[in-house]
């Protein structure tokens, strides 16, 4: 764990209020730590506050109260912002958002205008490109690109400017299972092999699984952590939260009495969803 200060992230009770009548609170009072170099899955329901976070950490949205500190920095201090995010923090959404008369390679460079001159920003999009697997596609059109192509182009123009922050709302939402597992891969490998910090937000177990911690939001607070541990560590977390793993850990045998298990079989179940339901965050983060 990182010490103190030395966060890549930190929010201190941020909180953000819609509505002129109702108040509603799509984020409230959260306190979340994010060292760098971690690679973070945030999870929960439509209207649970994830999206929100992204866009109040990355300075695309302003928040009611509190503070988001990037390096130590506080945003709300922070008078040029689109410097901020192109310095600071690279973005990948849902839709690549490629421009559609623009190559692979000219999305890439478009960051990059107004900070580094034609020559450097065509040999940095091509070394991106290289590096997500694409560098025999960088004179394609997003629309001669598969949907997974289009994403790894879309994380490519992500790190035009170097960032070590990289923000993904739902990165995987569009594809299909097996682009959506190679996405997956290619974040892993640049977040290990780069060193930059990646918070994914996803409707996904299996993307969350893939992560090292998942944030679990509700309500616009941070119900729960874990950190990911082995695959069959992460089924057992699955179940001790499940209706029935709640009943075994309650030990409720007048609504188990239907199942052909044993007393000490219970007993040791109830030990098992125990040990793996403890396993997870740093319990004064949540």
């Amino acid at each position: 764990m990182t010490e103190k200060g030395n966060w890549i992230i930190e929010t201190c009770d941020l909180t953000r209020i819609y509505g002129d009548g109702e108040k509603i609170y799509a984020l409230d009072h959260v306190n979340l730590h994010i060292s760098p170099g971690e690679l973070v899955a945030i999870m929960g329901p439509s209207g649970s506050g994830k999206s929100t976070l992204l866009n109040v950490i990355g300075a695309l949205d302003i928040p009611t109260s509190g503070q988001v500190l990037i390096h130590g920095q506080d945003l709300s201090k922070i008078r040029n912002k689109d410097q901020f995010r192109a310095s600071t923090v690279g973005f990948v959404f849902q839709m690549h958002n490629l421009l559609p008369t623009m190559t692979a390679l000219e999305n890439v460079e478009v960051p990059m205008m107004g900070h580094r001159p034609p020559w450097e920003r065509r040999k940095r999009a091509k070394e991106l490109l290289e590096l997500v697997g694409l560098g025999n596609r960088s004179n394609h059109l997003p629309g001669q690109l598969s949907g997974g192509q289009r994403q790894r182009v879309a994380i490519a123009r992500s790190l035009a400017n170097n960032p070590p922050l990289v923000l993904a709302d739902e990165p995987t939402g569009n594809l299909d299972s097996v682009a959506g597992n190679d996405l997956m891969n290619l974040i892993r490998d640049l977040n290990t092999s780069q060193g930059i910090t990646f918070i994914v937000v996803t409707h996904d177990l299996n993307v969350a699984r893939q992560t090292r911690r998942v944030i679990v939001m509700a309500d616009g607070k941070i119900e729960r952590e874990d950190t990911i541990g082995s695959p069959i560590e992460e089924d057992l977390k699955i179940w001790s939260h499940s209706d029935l793993g709640k009943l075994i850990l309650q030990n409720d045998r007048a609504a188990l009495a239907d199942l052909a298990i044993t007393t000490d079989q219970m007993e040791a179940l109830r030990e098992i969803f125990e040990q793996n339901a403890d396993k997870g965050p740093d319990k004064e983060m949540v």
